[in-house]
């Protein structure tokens, strides 16, 4: 096992050298001891799993968070707490000054009506807004309202009630969204077990320069390459899409029976269009679709023929 993890170590990159005293620890607390950004320690991770020092376990969580209007509201309460406390003050209130006195937009204004009547803390009669819920449900904070203080929070984790706040906030617009989050676990194997949270000094070549080339001493080595390793995928170039359509074309009437043919760089309206019994009304006709040279004249063949 000592050669092979000998063998291991002459193949190792400085960024994978960076992050393997840390291997013992969190995916997050790594990054932050490495000093290393993100995608570089990823980067570090996967180049170990190739070598089958350790597994990478992905994993995937939704974040249910604030939106824009989420952040305001926070702030400021949501709309349907501010006509709640205006209707408990003014009960009776007129529907034209609850809208004016609230200081809400139609929208904010409907959707708040909206939200009171579902929860039973007002009815409209007569054109007036009629506190109908309990003095103490007045400075209870709604549902809504929880969910808005504990955001963001792991959607598994909400409880019914939230989970049911949740999806009438989503009904509205921009109060709270939900993220996709990649979760990164990884698992030593029994190599990367004896390695990890050892500090490896190497003293290897990473690059062969005219300074090593000029001053070159027998006891240096060069890091070994890890042929093995992934290399990014090269997508070649391809057709131009009108190159291709042409050539479909082509090929379809090749298939037909025709034979493709060449000949001047002009040819007149007769042979291009009336010898193939084109109509006279035919959009091909039209400069849109086909060049039009001046100052060339043309010839037609005998009469009999024409």
């Amino acid at each position: 096992m000592d050669k092979e993890i000998q063998k291991l170590m002459e193949k190792l990159s400085p960024l994978e050298i960076k992050i393997i005293p840390y291997l013992n620890l969190s995916v997050d607390k790594m990054r932050e001891k490495a000093e290393i950004d993100e995608t570089s320690l990823l980067r570090a991770l996967k180049f170990l799993e190739n070598k089958e020092v350790l597994k990478i376990k992905k994993t995937s969580q939704k974040i249910i968070d604030l939106g824009t209007n989420g952040i305001y509201y926070k702030k400021t309460h949501l709309p349907e707490r501010k006509l709640l406390t205006l209707v408990s003050e003014n009960n009776n209130i007129t529907l034209e000054n609850a809208r004016k006195q609230s200081k809400l937009t139609d929208n904010e204004f409907n959707v708040s009506l909206g939200a009171l009547k579902s929860k039973i803390l007002i009815e409209i009669k007569n054109n007036k807004i009629i506190f109908t819920g309990k003095k103490e449900e007045i400075t209870k904070k709604t549902p809504e309202e929880h969910l808005l203080d504990i955001l963001p929070i792991e959607e598994l984790k909400l409880k019914p009630e939230e989970l049911y706040a949740l999806n009438n906030l989503k009904k509205r617009k921009d109060i709270v969204e939900t993220k996709e989050k990649n979760i990164i676990e990884i698992q030593l194997t029994e190599i990367g077990k004896q390695i990890a949270g050892k500090d490896i000094k190497l003293d290897l070549i990473e690059e062969l320069t005219p300074e090593i080339i000029k001053n070159w001493k027998n006891n240096k080595k060069f890091r070994s390459y890890d042929l093995q390793s992934p290399v990014p995928q090269i997508h070649g170039g391809k057709k131009h899409f009108v190159n291709q359509s042409i050539e479909y074309g082509k090929r379809i009437w090749l298939d037909m029976g025709f034979k493709e043919m060449t000949g001047t760089m002009t040819q007149t309206s007769f042979w291009n269009f009336d010898a193939l019994f084109t109509a006279q009304d035919h959009p091909v006709r039209e400069m849109q679709d086909t060049f039009f040279i001046k100052d060339i004249e043309g010839s037609l063949p005998a009469k009999e023929l024409v």
